[in-house]
C-alpha cells in the first residue's frame, strides 16, 4: 500500500510539474505575443517610411552590426560602411563635426528621421550629429535608402535617406549597461543606460546618459559633450503612448577649415584656425528634440500613430577678425510639428497614408567681442505642410509598389532692423510620385525595377551664398530669392536580391537625371557654408553590389562595391569665365568597396577586420588634374573579448597607418585637405546588468 501511495504521490507530481511547465510555456507565449505587438505598435512610423515592400536600393543596419564597431564614433563615420556612403570628421579622427555623402551628394541632400520624426534643420536642411553626442547608442537600426527611395516626412531624399528607428522599450527585458572607453588624442567616454522592460501596468522606460571629451587629431580640434537620452510610455492591448526626449550640449575647437598641401608636407595636424596651445576657436551648441506619439490598432490590421514633436536648438561660434577682436556668430532655432501616419496590412496588400506639417524659425546675429557691440540680427522662417500614399500588392510572384507625395514649402526673411533691406518670401510646390515592381523569379531570387522623382528647395546659405546677413550691398548681387532655383532629379532603378539562408545579395543599377542641380562649385564661405550654384543638366549612373556570406558557422564576410560616373553636362567657372563641358562632379569617387571579415574566434573571443577602398575625387567641377582628393585603401580591426557577461572592445582604426585625405576643397592655385588620422587606438568596456 506504501509504494502504490509513493507511486500515486510521484504521478501526481509528475503531472503538476508538467502542468507548472504548461503554463510557463503559455505565459512565455503570452508575454512574447504582447511584446511582439508591443514593438509592432511603436514601429508604426518607421514601418511607414521604409516601406518593407518598396522595390528599392536599401542597407539595413541591425543593432548588432552598429553595436559591434562603436566606441562612440560620430554617427556618419560608422555608417560608412554603408554602399555608396563616404564619411569623414573635420579632426581627422572619430569626433567634431562629421558628414557624409551618398553617390557623391552631400547631407543636405540626405533625409534623416528618428522614430519618423526629421531630423534635418529646416532652413539648411543639415543635420550636425555633434549635436547629439553618442546618438548611436540610443539606435535599434538604421536603415539607408538610396536614390530618391520612399516617401518620408521632411526634406526631400535627394540623395537618398538615412531613418533611425530608436530603441524599443515595450518589448524588451529589463537590464542596464555601463560603457567606458579610452583612447589615441586623449579619448574618454563614459555612458550608463537602464531599461526597465514591461511592468505588469503595461508602463516601460529606457534612460541613458553620456559624457565624452577628446583632443581630436589636428591641432585644436577637440571636443567635449554631454547628451542624454529617455523614452518611455503606455503600452496597451490596443494602444502606445511614449514620450521621448533627446538632449545634447558639444563644446568643438573649430576645425572646419581644410588645410593647404604645403602646410601639411611640414605638419599633418595642421589648422588654419591655429596650432598653438592658446589658438583654439571655440563654439558651444545645445540641441534637444522631445516627443509625444499615441498609436492605436484600430484592428489586427489597421493601425493610426500620430507623434507631436519639437526642437529646440542654439549657441554661438567665434570667429577670429584679428586686432584683438573676435566675432560672436549666435544662432537659435525652434522648430516642431505633426506627423500621422494610418497603417494598413493586408493578406498579400499594404498601403500607408501620413501627413506632416511643421513650423521653424532661426535668429541670426553676430556680436563683436570683447567690446559686446551687436552687428546685426535677422530671423529666417520656414514652413511646410505635406501628405503622401503608398501602397503594395502582390499578386503571384509580382508585386506592385505606388507611391505619391505633395510638398509644399514656405520661406521669409526678416532683415536686420533699419538695415534698407526689404522682408522677403519665397515658397515652392512639388509633386513627387514613384512606382515599381518587383518579381520574384525563384523561392531565392527576386528582381525588381523602381521609377521615382523628387523635387527640392535651396538652402538658405544657397540662396545666400553662405552669407549669413543682407545688407543693402549683398542683397543687391543675392536678391531676389528666387535667383536660385529648386532642383528636381528623376531616379530609375534596377536589381536583383538574392537571399538564402547563409547569403544575401543585392546588386542594383541606377540612373539618376538631375535639372537646376545646386551643385557645390569646390569653395567654402568665410563661415564654413558649401558655396554652390545651379548647374542646368546633371547625372549619376551606376552600379552597386552588396554582399553577406555566413561562409562558415562561426565566419561571416561581407563586401560592397559602389561605381559611380557622375557627370555635369555643362559648368561655367565664375572665377575665370570659362565653360567646361561633360566634367566630373566633384567629391564623387568612380569606385568605393568596403570588405570585412567577423570571425567568432571562440565562445570567448570575435575579431573583425575591415577594409575600404575611396578612388580619386576631383575637388573642382573643371577636370583639373592639380585638384584632387587622391584614391586611399585604409583598413580597421577589433577584438571583442566576452568574460563573465561583459565584453571589452580594442578597435585599432588605420591599422596599416596610411597617409590619406578624406575631403577637400580649392583655394586659389592650391588643394586644401581633411586629414585621415594615423593608426589610433581605442579601448571600451561594456558591463551588463
Amino acid at each position: 500500500m506504501l509504494a502504490f501511495a509513493l507511486l500515486l504521490s510521484f504521478q501526481q507530481t509528475v503531472a503538476d510539474s508538467a502542468k507548472a511547465r504548461q503554463d510557463s510555456l503559455l505565459a512565455d507565449s503570452a508575454r512574447a505575443a504582447r511584446a511582439a505587438s508591443v514593438q509592432r505598435l511603436e514601429a508604426v512610423q518607421v514601418r511607414a517610411v521604409r516601406t518593407p515592400a518598396a522595390p528599392i536600393s536599401e542597407r539595413t543596419l541591425g543593432r548588432a552590426e552598429l553595436q559591434r564597431e562603436y566606441t562612440g564614433q560620430e554617427t556618419p563615420i560608422l555608417l560608412a560602411r554603408a554602399p555608396g556612403l563616404t564619411a569623414y570628421a573635420e579632426s581627422g579622427s572619430a569626433s567634431n563635426y562629421s558628414y557624409m555623402r551618398l553617390r557623391g551628394i552631400d547631407q543636405t541632400r540626405i533625409n534623416i528621421t528618428l522614430d519618423g520624426i526629421p531630423l534635418n534643420e529646416p532652413e539648411d536642411e543639415g543635420l550636425y550629429f555633434s549635436n547629439f553626442p553618442d546618438f548611436a547608442q540610443d539606435i535599434h537600426s538604421a536603415q539607408v535608402q538610396r536614390g530618391v527611395g520612399t516617401s518620408t516626412w521632411g526634406v526631400a531624399s535627394y540623395a537618398g535617406s538615412v531613418n533611425f528607428e530608436s530603441i524599443p522599450v515595450g518589448g524588451v527585458p529589463r537590464g542596464g549597461e555601463l560603457r567606458l572607453t579610452r583612447g589615441s588624442f586623449n579619448t574618454s567616454r563614459f555612458s550608463a543606460a537602464y531599461r526597465s522592460g514591461l511592468t505588469s501596468s503595461g508602463l516601460a522606460g529606457y534612460v541613458r546618459a553620456s559624457a565624452q571629451k577628446t583632443d581630436g587629431y589636428r591641432h585644436n580640434s577637440g571636443n567635449s559633450s554631454n547628451s542624454w537620452f529617455a523614452s518611455g510610455g503606455w503600452f496597451g492591448a490596443r494602444d502606445v503612448i511614449k514620450a521621448t526626449l533627446l538632449a545634447g550640449l558639444s563644446s568643438n575647437e573649430q576645425a572646419y577649415y581644410a588645410s593647404p598641401l604645403s602646410a601639411l608636407r611640414v605638419d599633418r595636424r595642421d589648422n588654419p584656425f591655429g596650432n598653438g596651445g592658446t589658438d583654439a576657436v571655440g563654439d558651444r551648441f545645445h540641441q534637444d528634440l522631445a516627443s509625444l506619439g499615441w498609436t492605436r490598432a484600430i484592428t489586427p490590421a489597421v493601425s493610426l500613430a500620430t507623434t507631436l514633436y519639437g526642437f529646440d536648438a542654439g549657441g554661438w561660434y567665434d570667429y577670429p577678425f584679428g586686432g584683438g577682436i573676435t566675432g560672436r556668430y549666435r544662432l537659435h532655432s525652434r522648430w516642431g510639428g505633426i506627423i500621422s501616419a494610418l497603417d494598413w496590412k493586408g493578406a498579400s496588400s499594404s498601403a500607408s497614408i501620413g501627413v506632416h506639417a511643421s513650423r521653424y524659425s532661426r535668429d541670426h546675429w553676430l556680436d563683436e567681442l570683447p567690446a559686446n557691440s551687436r552687428d546685426y540680427r535677422n530671423t529666417g522662417y520656414k514652413g511646410e505642410q505635406s501628405a503622401f500614399a503608398k501602397g503594395s500588392t502582390t499578386h503571384g510572384r509580382a508585386t506592385l509598389f505606388g507611391d505619391l507625395q505633395l510638398r509644399t514649402v514656405q520661406f521669409r526673411y526678416v532683415p536686420t532692423a533699419n538695415s534698407a533691406v526689404m522682408p522677403q518670401h519665397v515658397a515652392w510646390s512639388f509633386f513627387n510620385p514613384k512606382a515599381g515592381m518587383s518579381w520574384r523569379l525563384s523561392s531565392a531570387l527576386t528582381a525588381y525595377g523602381s521609377v521615382g522623382m523628387n523635387g527640392r528647395e535651396p538652402t538658405r546659405a544657397d540662396m545666400f551664398s553662405g552669407a549669413d546677413d543682407l545688407d543693402s550691398a549683398t542683397a543687391a548681387f543675392l536678391l531676389p530669392l528666387t535667383r536660385v532655383h529648386p532642383e528636381s532629379v528623376r531616379d530609375v532603378e534596377t536589381g536583383l536580391v538574392l537571399q538564402r539562408p547563409t547569403l544575401r545579395a543585392q546588386v542594383n543599377l541606377f540612373a539618376m537625371q538631375f535639372r537646376d542641380e545646386i551643385a557645390p562649385i569646390g569653395q567654402l564661405s568665410t563661415l564654413g557654408y558649401t558655396l554652390r550654384k545651379n548647374v542646368a543638366r546633371s547625372s549619376r549612373r551606376g552600379l552597386e553590389g552588396d554582399m553577406l556570406w555566413r561562409a562558415a558557422p562561426r565566419v561571416t564576410l561581407l563586401a560592397n562595391a559602389s561605381i559611380t560616373d557622375a557627370r555635369i553636362r555643362s559648368y561655367t567657372d565664375d572665377a575665370s569665365g570659362e565653360t567646361f563641358h561633360d566634367v566630373t562632379a566633384l567629391l564623387t569617387p568612380k569606385l568605393v568597396t568596403n570588405q570585412g571579415v567577423r570571425a567568432e574566434l571562440a565562445r570567448w573571443l570575435s575579431l573583425d577586420v575591415d577594409g575600404r577602398y575611396t578612388s580619386r575625387m576631383m575637388m573642382t567641377n573643371t577636370n583639373d588634374a592639380r585638384f584632387t582628393v587622391p584614391a586611399s585603401f585604409l583598413a580597421d580591426a577589433g577584438a571583442t573579448f566576452h568574460v563573465a557577461g561583459q565584453s571589452v572592445l580594442v578597435r585599432v582604426e588605420n591599422l596599416l597607418d596610411r597617409p590619406a585625405f578624406a575631403s577637400g576643397y580649392t583655394e586659389g592655385d592650391e588643394p586644401l585637405y581633411f586629414v585621415v588620422a594615423p593608426r589610433n587606438l581605442s579601448v571600451s568596456t561594456r558591463f551588463t546588468f
